[in-house]
């Protein structure tokens, strides 16, 4: 299991928004883009100092790269996000995050009633899955992803209300969304023996 070091995650990370940039259609979202990104990694590498046998630096890592498959657009390419980022990462070398970029979407055993992706997304995603062990790293960064919205740092009940208008998710859809995150931060939590709200300022 491998993952690049700070200074190389950072390049990379700059790397797939070149590319992104290079490409025929528009960017319009690179500043909140990189908000949410160094947001991530920024309150993952935060709150892993909490929590025993993890590595900060690590946490940090996983968390700007765990969006790195948006160096495409899923509607124009067709291609989910997350397979895009795994797909790159482990062309890369680098397991730890390919897993990551998947994660940070789907629990292990997820139903596929709960999300709106195409079949063809959520065949890939659980099948790749299959061989998935989850650790500390795919909670931790999966609740960080899910604490960031435009360009602020919210709770999990906002963030849950901006995706649920900005793909129109159906109201179970939507209820199942926020019952994952209040699983991700109970997990969370109970590893820190507090309140990450409290870690976080929030």
């Amino acid at each position: 299991m491998t993952y690049p070091n700070r200074k190389r995650a950072e390049i990379i990370w700059e790397e797939g928004i070149e590319y992104r940039c290079s490409l025929p259609y528009s960017f319009s979202f690179e500043k909140e883009y990189r908000f949410h990104t160094q947001g991530v990694a920024k309150t993952a590498e935060k709150i892993a100092k909490y929590i025993k046998n993890m590595n900060a630096e690590k946490a940090y890592v996983l968390g700007l790269l765990h969006d790195y498959g948006k160096r495409i657009s899923e509607k124009i390419e067709n291609k989910f996000h997350g397979q895009e980022g795994y797909e790159q990462m482990m062309k890369m070398g680098y397991d730890e995050v390919a897993q990551i970029c998947l994660t940070h979407t789907f629990l292990k055993d997820f139903s596929f009633a709960n999300y709106h992706y195409p079949l063809e997304w959520l065949l890939w995603a659980k099948k790749t899955l299959q061989t998935v062990e989850y650790t500390d790293y795919d909670y931790l960064i999966s609740l960080c992803d899910k604490l960031f919205e435009g360009m602020s740092m919210v709770k999990i009940e906002e963030r849950v209300e901006g995706i649920s208008k900005r793909y129109n998710l159906n109201e179970s859809i939507s209820a199942n969304l926020l019952k994952e995150c209040h699983y991700l931060k109970s997990y969370i939590d109970n590893k820190i023996g507090t309140d990450v709200y409290r870690i976080i300022g929030l």
